[in-house]
């Protein structure tokens, strides 16, 4: 096993590219700016590629869904094995209802439970871009009074602006009190590996500026065929509706081609399960925890 790198990417994307995995967590963006956070390993297991998050809280650890896997559940039940060994939590988390079938994973082999604080929020593309009926009257709104108060510029995220965007970061940061919770700090981490990182990512951005100034940015990138999955979005609190703009420009202006955004999960935090039903999800990613049996 060795620590997850940069230098990973094009092994890592080639076999996600023929897989497509359907979960938000399996995009290299995603697993190089989360690396530190999950302390993400890299491992061959019977000629597999398995992802470890492996935590200085063993109890935190996991595995992530094997890439290149010829005999899943065999590969599953070795890497679980070798977590168990290592004083880790022998757990496999954030493998979809899809992905349990295609790699063969069943209850008669592993105890399957559902994990739906980290269920993926999918939602219609043109729905969000468009925001038509009665059921997003308040988002128009919010956007209506924007566009009211503010001349403003979507401009896509290029190397220029990211001084920009990690000032709006660390603002939100400074608001959020990122320094007393480890989740938060974990976060900014991942924000600033992103926009550091960004002509090193296959990600890309966009931003609003309003008079020259960057005061909300995005980020995201093709999921599958069909579905963009979104990393981040920050904006500047005191612009009433601003998050609801860069939501929909960011749409409008990249990601008219895909049928489906997926805005990834809420972790179970109540608020943020409510921001995400508020935008109307056309469906979610189910996903489930696997263990070994006995």
């Amino acid at each position: 096993m060795r620590e997850f790198a940069l230098e990973d990417r094009a092994l890592v994307e080639g076999l996600l590219a023929r897989e497509r995995p359907d979960t938000s967590e399996l995009t290299f963006t995603n697993l190089f700016i989360w690396r530190h956070a999950y302390g993400l390993r890299l491992g061959q297991v019977q000629g597999a590629l398995c992802f470890f998050a492996w935590r200085s809280d063993p109890a935190d650890s996991f595995l992530l869904p094997p890439l290149s896997a010829e005999n899943a559940p065999a590969v599953i039940e070795a890497a679980l094995k070798h977590l168990a060994e290592n004083g880790h939590d022998a757990k496999l988390c954030r493998i979809s209802t899809a992905q349990l079938e295609r790699l063969g994973v069943t209850s008669e082999r592993f105890a399957i439970e559902p994990d739906p604080d980290n269920w993926d929020y999918v939602y219609s593309v043109r729905d969000l871009v468009q925001l038509e009926g009665d059921k997003y009257h308040q988002k128009r709104n919010h956007i209506a009074q924007f566009r009211s108060e503010y001349d403003f510029e979507y401009r896509p995220l290029t190397p220029d602006l990211v001084a920009g965007c990690e000032e709006v970061q660390d603002l939100w940061c400074d608001e959020k009190h990122c320094d007393l919770y480890a989740s938060l700090r974990a976060e900014a981490r991942a924000v600033k590996e992103a926009l550091r990182n960004l002509e090193r990512l296959s990600a890309v951005g966009g931003c609003i500026l309003i008079q020259g100034k960057v005061e909300a940015f995005t980020l995201g990138e093709p999921l599958t065929d069909d579905t963009v999955t979104i990393h981040l979005e920050k904006a500047n609190a005191a612009f009433h509706g601003l998050y609801q703009v860069i939501n929909q420009q960011f749409l409008e202006h990249q990601w008219q081609d895909f049928a489906y955004v997926n805005r990834q999960q809420d972790v179970g935090v109540e608020g943020l399960r409510k921001a995400k039903l508020s935008y109307h999800p056309h469906h979610m990613v189910q996903k489930h925890i696997v263990r070994l049996k006995g």
